[in-house]
């Protein structure tokens, strides 16, 4: 399983930080979590075969996060793409009317041409594909909004999406090998459903993850040590995302 960050910012552009995207290679497939704005050229720049993709998996319907579906769509029908094999789109309730209200916007250019496409909705049942499941699990932000949990061959990769302390995630994680908590402002700025690195250490801590990635950091981020923050609660193994930044578990 090859994780790779391709966007470890938020809604506000940032030089240094695409907005919210992780793509992760599992035996012959390739899934992403969340299509931000920009992510598709940064999936590009990270030399991801973006237009190979197989499943995308979206946690809520903030734009930072969903931005790029639109022109995914659009660009698969593109005759140098000319997209053939299927695709699958999975998120929360209401994802196939926001797909439904995208067509109407952008009209047909936006309906596959010559490949099946899947929108489907998850109110907490698993999605299996070929040699992977990926569990969801709700988390504490917009309603509704979900974590996921990709598991495969033995190995397993926890991403929160936007959230604030939840147990559910906090259960969701137990014993990962890589959890990949959103860590939007540093431990003196308080935020209404987001994480502190305080906060992300306690969930990690409660989850007994093998390693801790946090991500989802807003500007002002840059002018505090997360990872030292964090480690007020977490003793663990915890590193700072970056984008382009890839996590191998064998």
């Amino acid at each position: 399983m090859e994780i790779t960050i391709v966007g470890s910012g938020c809604g506000i552009p940032n030089p240094g930080r695409g907005s919210p995207c992780v793509a992760v290679k599992v035996g012959g497939a390739l899934l992403a979590f969340d299509l931000g704005p920009g992510a598709l050229r940064a999936m590009a720049t990270a030399g991801i075969e973006w237009a190979k993709l197989d499943t995308v998996f979206v946690t809520h319907f903030h734009t930072d996060h969903i931005a790029d579906i639109g022109p995914l769509l659009f660009t698969l029908n593109i005759p140098d793409v000319d997209r053939t094999e299927p695709l699958a789109l999975y998120g929360p309730s209401g994802l196939r009317d926001f797909h439904e209200r995208l067509v109407a916007a952008y009209g047909d250019w936006l309906i596959p041409r010559r490949y099946v496409l899947t929108v489907g909705e998850t109110h907490g049942e698993p999605v299996e594909g070929d040699r992977w499941r990926v569990e969801p699990a709700r988390a504490e932000h917009s309603d509704p909004a979900f974590a996921y949990r990709l598991e495969a061959d033995g190995k397993s990769f926890v991403y929160s999406g936007d959230t604030g302390y939840s147990e559910e995630i906090v259960k969701l994680a137990s014993g990962c090998d890589l959890l990949l908590l959103e860590c939007s402002y540093p431990n003196e700025l308080e935020a209404d459903k987001h994480l502190t690195p305080r906060k992300a250490g306690e969930m990690a801590k409660r989850a007994g993850c093998k390693k801790l990635a946090l991500t989802h950091m807003y500007p002002v981020c840059a002018d505090y040590d997360l990872v030292k923050e964090c480690k007020q609660t977490f003793d663990g193994d915890v590193v700072l995302a970056e984008d382009g930044m890839k996590f191998t578990l064998e």
